[in-house]
């Protein structure tokens, strides 16, 4: 989905839902926080809290047990009421 972010070619423990989902699944037991690296040339809205990233960045989020940390484009269509 990011063919030209090198850091994304490096990332193995992310995946793209779509054009527009960016998943970030907790993969170690105990784990409730993670960095995620954020595509550049994109805004990020995380799912869950509503606050919004600037690509090309890593971050730490939290991921408590019944929350899997779930980006999604800023301009994509997916928070359209119509």
């Amino acid at each position: 989905m990011c063919p030209d972010d090198l850091v994304c070619w490096e990332t193995e423990d992310e995946y793209f839902y779509g054009p527009d989902v960016l998943v970030a699944p907790v993969l170690y037991a105990g784990q409730r926080s993670r960095t995620v690296y954020l595509p550049k040339e994109e805004s990020w809205i995380d799912y869950t809290t509503g606050k919004e990233y600037e690509g090309g960045q890593t971050i730490k989020v939290d991921a408590p047990l019944n929350t899997i940390p779930v980006f999604i484009k800023k301009n994509s269509n997916i928070f359209s009421k119509e």
